[in-house]
């Protein structure tokens, strides 16, 4: 028999624990024994607390370092490689040939930009004394272009006029335009004063128009062949009545 008291105030111990054992009996039909068992966890005492809260400490310690050892040597490749990336790029960088640019070839100047060198041209006009058709050499600075070149000549004769000479063109005489079509014919406009400021006269038309016509061939021999006299962009018969102007021009052989 077992002592009912006994099994119930009786502790065990194993391996720190305490067990309780108690019995109960229970009669719905009898005695029935059964066995009950508690488990409780006995208090530690404060040395092994202690000692195992340090142990705790020095893990927990441990790891952290550990963990901090593995960042700086993260962070220390990392330096390492940035820095070998610059020097590798900085080492390229002075390989790196720049091509030197030829130097520039001398600016040769535009012969449009340039003024053209003066030239010589004949004027013809009326000596004072013989009454006669003479060239008066002037210098000037031509156009390169034909038809401009044409105008040039043709508005210094209407404007020259040195002193014991005369023009045959009337003083106020304008040029309007001139033209050169593909057969060398020089059309040459002027305005309405050629013929309302004229003097008239056979003479005086006759050597009006041979003063056009020889300042014109002995300026362009090459590159005109005949003359045609307009007034106001048309054609006339005649500026005083004498001559008959009504088909291109040129001076006899």
């Amino acid at each position: 028999m077992i002592d009912d008291q006994a099994a119930t105030n009786t502790p065990q111990r194993t391996n720190g624990y305490r067990f309780s054992v108690r019995f109960f009996c229970e009669k719905p039909f009898g005695y029935q024994l059964r066995e009950k068992l508690y488990y409780q966890r006995l208090p530690l005492n404060r040395t092994t607390l202690t000692a195992r809260q340090t142990d705790n400490r020095q893990l927990f310690n441990n790891a952290g370092f550990s963990r901090l050892l593995v960042v700086w040597g993260i962070t220390f490749i990392a330096v390492l490689i940035c820095l070998g990336v610059t020097l590798l790029l900085i080492e390229r960088s002075k390989q790196v040939v720049v091509p030197i640019a030829p130097p520039l070839p001398p600016a040769t100047a535009n012969p449009s930009d340039t003024p053209p060198e003066p030239q010589e041209v004949n004027l013809f006009l009326l000596d004072a004394t013989t009454l006669t058709l003479v060239p008066i050499k002037t210098e000037r600075r031509l156009h390169r272009e034909l038809t401009l070149r044409l105008r040039q000549v043709i508005r210094a004769l209407i404007q020259e006029t040195p002193p014991n000479f005369r023009n045959t063109i009337p003083r106020g005489t304008e040029l309007n335009e001139v033209y050169i079509d593909s057969q060398q014919t020089a059309y040459l406009d002027f305005s309405s004063h050629l013929t309302d400021g004229h003097i008239g006269g056979t003479t005086a038309e006759f050597l009006t128009v041979t003063a056009i016509l020889k300042t014109v061939f002995d300026a362009f021999p090459d590159d005109i062949k005949q003359v045609q006299i307009l007034i106001d962009g048309e054609e006339v018969k005649t500026i005083a009545g004498h001559l008959n102007l009504s088909q291109p021009l040129r001076l006899p052989q």
